[in-house]
């Protein structure tokens, strides 16, 4: 079973570097990301992709910080 993880961040070198770091455990297929750039689409991303198991997400982020995202997820 492959486990889904959404990564929110601002930062665009953070998706080369979680690609990078985790790169034998994708090969395996252990576990598969997906990146927003911040909160809002990051919601879009969940609605769109309902199989999602872990979200972490940056605090300071443009239109949506994270401390409101993981409000927003609770409701």
């Amino acid at each position: 079973m492959t486990a889904q993880i959404l990564v929110v961040d601002d930062e665009p070198d953070i998706k080369a570097l979680v690609l990078q770091k985790f790169r034998h455990q994708i090969r395996d297929g252990a576990i598969s990301f997906i990146f927003a750039g911040d909160g809002i689409e990051a919601l879009a991303m969940l609605e769109a992709n309902g199989d999602i198991d872990m979200v972490v997400a940056d605090i300071n982020m443009p239109r949506m910080d994270g401390l409101t995202l993981l409000q927003k997820l609770r409701e």
